[in-house]
């Protein structure tokens, strides 16, 4: 039986862990777990690797670029696997997706660029001016926000709405240009945390909002085009399995996205005008109405 510890920055990524030990029970790995949680505090985070690298674990499953960063820096020589890390290479938790060298591989959290550009095509047609509202101090929003700049080409018109911290927010009114038709919203913790105060400004003015966190979606968002958190924990517990066999992490290469979900709000879409397209609906995992 193996020793494996699960740091955890925050509940949300519950569907990950979830996952992780779905899929390694389907690969007949008996596992002791030892879970700890910051419960959101990152500064926790060393105290709590360092209390794994107490247990002698034989790995790591970190939940969170936080989390990973404390795994990776104990002095201990533990094996970590990450998710759902939005940019590994970009947060210095990798040399490369394809050979990550170093002690921790993983599977991103990241949703390409090129398919949240054409998820909006697909949801809002008639769009040619998007908005994004995004906050300049969080590194994977700006990486995003770069991203969708690289990728949209002639598409649409971008207006970049940046925000340096949450009170900002509550001059929305006078931030947002009144020539966007939709909002886009990457992800970052800032804005998926204030989220009901964005909702009630774009409300004011039936602007729709295309959010990447998906709780954000059932609070007022029209869709979102999401990582499930609980395949990333499948596949996880795969490259966990190769570890667990022998293999170097920093050999295994790491992962991102590949089937994507749509999650939609007809309720929301309805109450801004709006008819989602059929074959949308009909492909979302998950639809609030």
């Amino acid at each position: 039986m193996y020793n494996i510890g699960i740091l955890q920055l925050t509940q949300n990524l519950d569907d990950a862990v979830h996952g992780f030990k779905t899929g390694l029970k389907q690969l007949d790995i008996t596992a002791q777990f030892h879970y700890l949680n910051a419960d959101g505090n990152i500064d926790l985070l060393p105290k709590l690797a360092t209390e794994l690298a107490e247990k002698k674990v034989d790995l790591i499953f970190a939940c969170s670029t936080p989390a990973t960063k404390a795994a990776i820096n104990l002095d201990a020589t533990i094996p970590v696997v990450f998710t759902p890390v939005f940019d590994p290479v970009g947060s210095g938790l990798v040399d490369s997706l394809s050979l990550p060298n170093g002690k921790a591989t993983g599977v991103s959290g990241m949703v390409m660029a090129d398919a949240k550009i054409a998820f909006i095509g697909r949801l809002l047609p008639k769009a040619h001016t998007i908005g994004i509202l995004y906050h300049t101090a969080d590194s994977n929003s700006v990486v995003e926000v770069d991203n969708i700049h690289k990728q949209i080409g002639s598409l649409y018109d971008i207006v970049d709405i940046p925000v340096k911290q949450a009170e900002d927010l509550s001059n929305l009114p006078d931030l947002l240009p009144t020539t966007i038709n939709a909002l886009f919203l990457p992800i970052g913790q800032i804005v998926e945390e204030n989220f009901p105060t964005i909702a009630y400004y774009t409300d004011t003015i039936n602007l729709p909002i295309i959010a990447s966190h998906p709780p954000n979606v059932s609070a007022g968002a029209i869709g979102a085009l999401v990582a499930n958190h609980y395949r990333l924990g499948v596949e996880c517990a795969k490259k966990s399995a190769e570890i667990l066999g022998g293999k170097s992490p920093g050999t295994i290469p790491v992962d991102i996205v590949k089937a994507p979900e749509i999650v939609l709000n007809l309720f929301a879409a309805q109450n801004l005008g709006l008819d989602l397209p059929a074959d949308l609906i009909a492909e979302a995992s998950e639809v609030f109405e």
